[in-house]
C-alpha cells in the first residue's frame, strides 16, 4: 500500500474538523523519523528522543502492533493539504499496571500554536470512548510539559496519581491521567438522588433539559422517576459518565420501542454534563459512548434521532459528532411570557454513514 497523498475523510480511522488520522504504511517512514527527531518538539523532555535508527525500529514495531491489535499511533494528515504534520493515537498497554490504552499525540513544530493538539487528542479520545470501552484510556506526562498536560485535560482525562517512567527512573514521576467512563447504569443498585442533584444543577445553569433555572427539586425528581419507569420496563437505557473516583459527571437516556415499523430507532434523551465542567470535552465524550453502547446494547437499531431547543448553539455540538439536522418547528417551544424557542431535529445512522432518503443519497 502506498502512502496516500491527499486524505479520504471517508476512509481514514479518525476524523476531526482539520485532521485525518490513518493506519500507517511503510512510506511513513521518513515522516516518523522527521517528526520524532526534531529536538524542538522534545525541549521537555530531550532524553527521550529517538535516533534514526531507533525510529526505525518504533515505525517497524508499531506496523507489528497494527497487525497484532488494529489500533496504535498514526499519521495525522492536515485534509487541506495532505500533509503529515504529526502522529497520535492509542496504544494497547498489557505490561504496565491496568490494561489500558495510551493516549498519545505529537505535532511538527510548525503545526504548534494552532490548537491542532487538542482537536487530535479529542478526536482520538472519542473514538476510544465510542469505539473500545474494553479498556480504560490513559496518558503519562511529564510535570514540566505544561502544554501536553493543558491537552489531555481539554481532551477529558482526568489526573488520577504519578507513576516512574520505566525508562526514565531518574526524572521526575510522570502524571497519569485517566478518561471518564461511560457505562450503563443499573437503578437497582443506584442512588438516584446523586442524578436527580446533577439534574438541578444543569437546569440552574441555564442547560436546555426541560426545566428552566429554580425549577423545583420536586419536579425534577417527578420527570426522572418517569424515564426511570422506562428503564425498569426495558424501554430506555440510562447511560452515565463517570470519573475514576466513580463521581457522576453526565448522564443520558436512549428511548426505544419494539413496535413494528419502530424497532430500528432509538431517541436520545435528557443529555446533560455537570456545568462546572464545560470544555472539558465530556459532552462529546458522553455522546460517542452512548452511541457505542447504543451499537452494541440494541442490535435492532440503526437510526439515532434527537430534538433540541434552539438558542444554545446545541446543533454545532451535535453537527461535530456526525448528527444532521432534518427539521424544525419554528416557536414550538414556549419558555415564559413570549419568550419562544424552535424545536430542532437531527439525526445520524448508528454506524456513521450518510444518511438517505427513500434509499437514496
Amino acid at each position: 500500500m502506498t502512502r496516500p497523498s491527499v486524505v479520504d475523510a471517508a476512509t481514514t480511522w479518525i476524523n476531526t474538523p482539520r485532521l485525518g488520522l490513518r493506519r500507517p504504511v511503510e512510506e511513513d517512514l521518513a515522516d516518523y523519523v522527521r517528526l520524532h527527531t526534531d529536538p524542538r518538539t522534545y525541549v521537555h523532555k530531550p532524553a527521550a528522543m529517538a535516533t534514526v535508527q531507533q525510529c526505525g525500529e518504533h515505525f517497524a514495531a508499531s506496523l507489528e502492533r497494527w497487525r497484532a491489535e488494529g489500533i496504535d499511533y498514526a499519521p495525522a494528515q492536515e485534509l487541506a493539504t495532505g500533509e503529515v504534520i504529526g502522529w497520535a493515537g492509542l496504544r494497547v498497554i498489557r505490561d504496565r499496571g491496568e490494561p489500558h490504552l495510551n493516549l498519545y499525540y505529537r505535532l511538527e513544530f510548525a503545526a504548534l500554536g494552532r490548537g491542532l493538539g487538542r482537536e487530535l487528542a479529542r478526536g482520538v479520545v472519542n473514538w476510544a470512548a465510542e469505539h473500545r470501552p474494553d479498556l480504560p484510556v490513559r496518558a503519562a506526562i511529564a510535570p514540566v510539559n505544561g502544554a501536553s498536560l493543558a491537552t489531555a485535560l481539554a481532551a477529558g482525562l482526568v489526573e488520577v496519581g504519578r507513576e516512574v517512567h520505566p525508562h526514565f527512573p531518574e526524572d521526575e514521576p510522570d502524571i497519569i491521567l485517566r478518561l471518564p467512563d461511560v457505562g450503563v447504569v443499573d437503578l437497582d443498585r443506584t442512588e438516584v438522588d446523586e442524578f436527580v442533584d446533577l439534574w438541578c444543577r444543569v437546569n440552574d445553569a441555564g442547560g436546555a433539559v426541560g426545566f428552566l433555572p429554580g425549577a423545583p427539586v420536586a419536579r425534577v425528581r417527578a420527570a426522572f422517576e418517569k424515564h426511570a419507569e422506562l428503564v425498569r420496563a426495558g424501554k430506555s437505557l440510562l447511560i452515565g459518565l463517570r470519573k475514576p473516583d466513580g463521581t457522576l459527571c453526565g448522564f443520558g437516556f436512549w428511548e426505544y420501542t419494539r413496535e413494528p415499523g419502530f424497532a430500528h430507532v432509538a431517541w436520545l434523551k435528557r443529555l446533560m454534563i455537570d456545568p462546572t465542567a464545560q470544555r472539558r470535552n465530556w459532552g462529546a465524550l458522553l455522546l460517542a459512548g452512548m452511541v457505542g453502547i447504543a451499537r452494541r446494547a440494541l442490535p435492532d437499531v440503526n437510526l439515532l434521532i434527537l430534538d433540541y431547543r434552539s438558542g444554545l448553539g446545541l446543533g454545532d455540538f451535535y453537527e461535530r459528532a456526525g448528527w444532521v439536522e432534518v427539521g424544525r418547528i419554528p416557536g414550538a417551544i414556549w419558555l415564559e411570557g413570549d419568550e419562544y424557542r424552535d424545536d430542532v431535529f437531527m439525526a445520524r445512522r448508528i454506524d456513521g454513514a450518510p444518511l438517505v432518503t427513500d434509499g437514496r443519497p
